[in-house]
């Protein structure tokens, strides 16, 4: 690891030649460049908050036109920085995290935006345990740690999200139009997130069924997506009828009303879902247990076959919100599921234990890039290497056990 001052690692970036840098070179490189990123970033901030001061006493120019000038930068980007200086402003740890590159930007943007929409009480609470949410921030993605803060925002809201959904239902809407530029149909709309878990179902299984058709073989997936669109829609699909189907995970406690439980569960690619919501939809619901154990893991339910089975990738869900390699972030009903123990060399069982989600990218890296995964049973620890040994990553899951407690 790089250590050192700013100065230190100004003048190791200064003098390494990146054209015959080694591994380890490359590496303390990069994480030199991190630091240096978070060092910049902390002080972009600190001449943001002093333009604000004068902006407001001295009537100079407002911070994100200066910022915009200065920096060179969009309109956009300077907001963005004007707020995520105002945010931490307040959250002296999380400012501190950013000047020593132990969090990002991005982790510093997804608190300045969660608490830039609360009101007053939540964001005086959040501020309240700004130390937890640091060391959440350290330990996350980005991704990972805007979902512990709204999940903390609407714990402190006491909000059971019924009220919203309704509301939702109500504000659905279509719209349709040509545009007058490219002559191509537009479709735009915004639908309750019941009704978009079914539509995108459907719309995912036709991808799966179409995406290896020589026709639409070099179609990126968002050009996929709209022919599978208008194949469902104009009754052509390829696939049989897919149920539209509601995959929802939820902890047992949040479903039996305990004190203190979470009120909130997850649709399948993690959005939230009330739990009045999901009692509703348990009426007349399949409903899979999965038992855990003391650790907030599944517990094995091997089965003598190659491919995981419809019970096992939901009992993995429960586990893995994304592909499990370092930071990836591509949601689980786009991964493959990869075995720990190769089938082929060792037999390998097809239990829960040795199996994990992978995004396509990582799945060819595990395969045909040669690179190595270890998989820790009881925690569920994937350790990555590159096929010289090298240490790519190492990650545990994001579970759903692990929401902030009430």
């Amino acid at each position: 690891m790089s250590v050192g001052s700013t100065t230190e690692r100004l003048e190791r970036l200064t003098t390494l030649d990146a054209s015959v840098a080694g591994p380890s070179e490359v590496a303390g490189g990069l994480a030199d460049i991190r630091m240096l990123r978070g060092w910049l970033d902390a002080r972009e901030i600190d001449l943001a908050r002093r333009q604000t001061e004068l902006s407001e006493t001295d009537g100079a120019a407002p911070t994100a036109d200066v910022l915009g000038r200065a920096g060179r930068t969009t309109r956009r980007k300077a907001e963005q920085i004007a707020a995520r200086a105002s945010a931490l402003s307040a959250a002296p740890t999380l400012s501190d995290g950013l000047a020593n590159g132990t969090i990002s930007a991005d982790h510093a943007d997804a608190f300045a935006s969660v608490t830039g929409r609360a009101d007053d009480s939540i964001r005086i609470g959040l501020l309240d345990v700004e130390a937890e949410i640091a060391a959440d921030a350290i330990s996350r993605t980005p991704e990972q740690f805007r979902r512990r803060l709204k999940e903390r925002a609407r714990i402190l809201a006491d909000d059971d999200g019924v009220e919203r959904s309704e509301q939702q239902r109500d504000e659905a809407r279509i719209h349709m139009d040509i545009d007058e530029s490219s002559g191509m149909g537009e479709i735009r709309g915004e639908l309750h997130p019941d009704d978009y878990q079914k539509v995108k179902r459907r719309i995912d299984a036709e991808v799966a069924a179409i995406k290896h058709d020589p026709r639409y073989r070099n179609l990126r997936r968002d050009q996929l997506q709209a022919v599978a669109l208008v194949s469902l829609v104009t009754g052509q699909r390829a696939t049989s009828r897919t149920p539209a189907e509601v995959i929802i995970h939820i902890g047992l406690d949040s479903i039996n009303g305990t004190p203190g439980a979470p009120k909130f569960g997850e649709y399948l690619d993690g959005s939230p879902i009330p739990v009045e919501t999901i009692r509703r939809h348990a009426c007349d619901a399949d409903i899979i247990p999965a038992v855990l154990n003391g650790d907030g893991m599944p517990l094995d339910v091997g089965r003598a076959q190659r491919l995981a089975t419809k019970e096992q990738r939901h009992a993995l869900r429960s586990m893995h919100r994304t592909c499990s390699v370092g930071d990836c972030n591509t949601a689980f009903d786009r991964c493959e599921i990869h075995h720990s123990l190769e089938w082929t060399a060792h037999q390998g069982p097809t239990d829960l234990k040795y199996l994990f989600p992978v995004c396509s990218h990582h799945h060819h890296r595990l395969h045909e890039g040669r690179w190595r995964a270890q998989l820790d049973p009881s925690t569920r620890e994937l350790t990555v290497t590159y096929p010289d040994g090298t240490l790519h990553s190492r990650s545990r899951p994001d579970l759903l056990t692990n929401a902030p407690a009430a």
